[in-house]
């Protein structure tokens, strides 16, 4: 309310520096009587003689006659050729298609008046008599307003003054006056070679309005009607000053009708309660919501660090143990198939050497069956040939390194079977950590829709949090895919490879089978390798007709057991071809798991550094939260207080004092409304300005 009485006194202010000398116009009359009133003053202000000018607006419009009012005397058209005739104070125009242009005299006390009082040096004087002195100069510009009229306040009638603005000007030659200063409403302007002081007053204002004693101590001083001018005077002269005065004071200064309409306000009053009283509401929401949110910030910090504690602390601890093991495992896989690859190759060379030694043994057997008396000596030279060569082939040492070979190879098929029993077993092993990194998954997926739900209410600081989130997500994700991708494959090859080497299976039978034959091999061999029976053989073909029987039947049981080595040779490439073919998977697998390990290895690292980056956020998230919650319990405490100091107060100031200042207002207002005519007028509507000219005051010529 303060702020509107200021800006009306403002808007007063504004009006008195660029107020023009001809008053706005109304343009809805059908006859405008607009109205100057111009006063020759002495060089107090005191008027000496009074001329006014008329401007019947709108005439020009009419034709025939137009009927006007005034008190003046010696009337005279001054700008056409339209007669006029006068009863009194009535008037009667012809009209010739003009508007109507005319002056008169009057002796009629004016409702305004301004008066100058001069001191040199601190003495009272008369401006006459110190014209070319010099000095301490000041001159006081006092306004009075003679102009009242009853109006109605409230539910009184009281005494309102017409609001009259009045402006006075003087140009001060620099040459003659210096230092120029006003003490009052107005302003002075150097200009160059003069300094031109705007003294303003609103004589009558401060009485209409009937302020009370806390507003009149703060805006009164500014309702003055005393303007003092002070400066130093060099061989005094001063020129004419002019003074303007217009009781159109809130309209010239609005130029919107509901600039000054302060009855607006109290129509506002129970609005601006309604609204303090929601504000209220809402401040109070608001800091419930704020701890409430608050209370929420602090349960996710304790979830995620019962989160990164027990979940992913502990992940991480198993995935680093898991992944330095990782290069052990892929050590051993890797010497394993190394060994039976060796088998593999070993045993597809001892099927090609066995399948040698029956290939001459058939034909050995197929031969003696159709040995002859004349090809005895060439028999006996190839046996005693063949005896020569079997007491260097068959040798009991190396017949027992064949057989200890064979059984090996067989005992050494069955190891790996068993290792690959205890291999499926690490298959829990690898379950329990894709499930632990599945469980972290859908724990990282939970704490990121939390995040970016938060991050929607409006929570700052997320975004960091958020990227490094569905980063780690990701990371864990691929981590996953490749786990299970390499378990399957782990799976496939280990039964593929398990399922051969077992006792039944290609590679296990097959190796049993030829362990089997070769013992029987060797031990047909063994009953050809007494050193006797070579010895006969060596020394001459005539043991061999006694012995041939013998010989027959050995190379018959010889025949059998190669027959039965080389049925299961099949059987043992086959078993070798699926080693190697499950050796190559098991090396890829491992590979792929080892590659694998690395991914989790790295993912389990991203996750633990993301975890913390989360855990920072939302740490920072909390802190914030406190001085969110605190910073709105600061406000909601200072609103009420607000509330209590101000928006109260003003409340019972509109209620009280205010109101009365605004009927007040309002009454002035009127009162400047109605006076639109100083010497009477018959028009609708009109407008009068006063000039008031003061006399210069300078030396005598001679």
């Amino acid at each position: 309310m303060k702020r509107t009485i200021r800006r009306f006194i403002s808007g007063v202010a504004a009006v008195a520096l660029s107020a023009a000398m001809v008053a706005p116009m109304t343009a809805n009359a059908a006859v405008e009587k607009l109205e100057s009133v111009y006063v020759n003053a002495d060089a107090f202000g005191k008027p000496t003689s009074v001329t006014v000018s008329e401007q019947l607006k709108g005439a020009a419009q009419m034709t025939g006659t137009l009927k006007d009012k005034s008190s003046l005397t010696d009337i005279k058209n001054i700008k056409g050729d339209e007669t006029f005739e006068q009863n009194g104070e009535d008037i009667t125009w012809n009209l010739a298609g003009n508007d109507i242009y005319y002056q008169g005299k009057t002796t009629k006390e004016l409702p305004v008046s301004v008066k100058l009082t001069y001191f040199l040096d601190g003495t009272e004087v008369n401006p006459k008599d110190i014209v070319g002195k010099s000095g301490k100069l000041k001159i006081t510009v006092e306004y009075a307003n003679l102009s009242d009229s009853m109006k109605k306040v409230g539910d009184k009638e009281e005494k309102i003054f017409t609001p009259f603005l009045m402006v006075t000007g003087m140009i001060l030659d620099n040459e003659v006056f210096s230092n120029v200063k006003l003490d009052g409403a107005g302003k002075v302007i150097d200009s160059g070679s003069n300094s031109i002081a705007v003294c303003m007053g609103l004589p009558g204002l401060k009485d209409s309005l009937s302020l009370p004693k806390k507003i009149d101590e703060k805006i009164g001083d500014k309702l003055k009607d005393k303007t003092t001018i002070t400066c130093d005077v060099k061989d005094f002269e001063m020129k004419t000053t002019f003074t303007y005065a217009s009781p159109n004071l809130l309209k010239a200064g609005s130029g919107d009708d509901d600039e000054f309409d302060l009855s607006k306000i109290t129509k506002n009053v129970d609005k601006i309660k309604d609204a303090s009283d929601k504000l209220g509401d809402g401040a109070s929401k608001l800091k419930d919501g704020a701890d409430k949110f608050n209370d929420g910030l602090k349960k996710l910090e304790s979830s995620l660090k019962k989160y990164t504690q027990e979940g992913v602390k502990k992940l991480t601890a198993g995935i680093g143990q898991l992944t330095s093991n990782a290069p052990k495992l892929k050590k051993g896989v890797n010497k394993y198939v190394d060994g039976a690859t060796a088998l593999a190759d070993g045993t597809t060379a001892y099927v090609k050497g066995a399948e040698q030694v029956a290939t001459g043994i058939t034909t050995l057997n197929a031969g003696m069956s159709t040995v002859s008396d004349a090809q005895l000596k060439l028999l006996t030279d190839g046996l005693t040939a063949f005896a020569k060569g079997l007491s260097a082939v068959v040798n009991k040492d190396d017949m027992k390194k064949l057989s200890d070979g064979a059984k090996a190879v067989s005992d050494g098929v069955g190891t790996v079977n068993k290792s690959l029993g205890e291999l499926e077993k690490s298959y829990d092993t690898e379950d329990t950590a894709i499930a632990a990194l599945k469980a972290a998954l859908a724990g990282n997926q939970e704490v990121l829709a939390g995040l970016k739900k938060a991050k929607e209410s409006g929570a700052a600081g997320l975004d960091s949090a958020i990227a490094a989130l569905e980063k780690t997500t990701a990371g864990e994700k691929a981590a996953i895919e490749g786990l299970e991708a390499v378990e399957k494959g782990q799976k496939n090859g280990v039964s593929e490879l398990k399922k051969a080497t077992a006792s039944d299976g290609t590679l296990g039978a097959g190796a049993k089978a030829v362990s089997d034959n070769v013992k029987t091999l060797t031990d047909g061999l063994g009953a050809m390798s007494d050193d006797a029976q070579v010895q006969l053989l060596a020394k001459g073909v005539s043991m061999i007709a006694e012995k041939l029987p013998l010989l027959t039947a050995g190379i018959k049981a010889l025949k059998a057991g190669s027959d039965k080595l080389t049925a299961n040779d099949k059987k043992l490439l086959s078993g070798a071809s699926a080693l190697k073919k499950a050796g190559k998977v098991m090396k890829k697998t491992i590979k792929q798991l080892s590659s694998g390990m690395d991914t989790l290895g790295t993912g389990a690292k991203e996750l633990d550094k993301a975890t913390d980056q989360v855990s920072t956020g939302v740490g920072q998230l909390v802190k914030g939260g406190d001085k969110l919650a605190k910073g709105i319990g600061t406000f909601k405490n200072g609103l009420n207080e607000f509330r209590k100091k101000a928006i109260d107060k003003l409340l019972d100031l509109l209620d009280g004092d205010v109101k009365n200042i605004i009927d007040r207002v309002e009454a002035i207002k009127s009162a400047g409304e109605d006076y639109t005519s100083f010497a009477g007028s018959a028009a609708q509507d009109g407008e009068v300005k006063f000039i008031i000219e003061t006399e210069g005051v300078k030396a005598d010529e001679d």
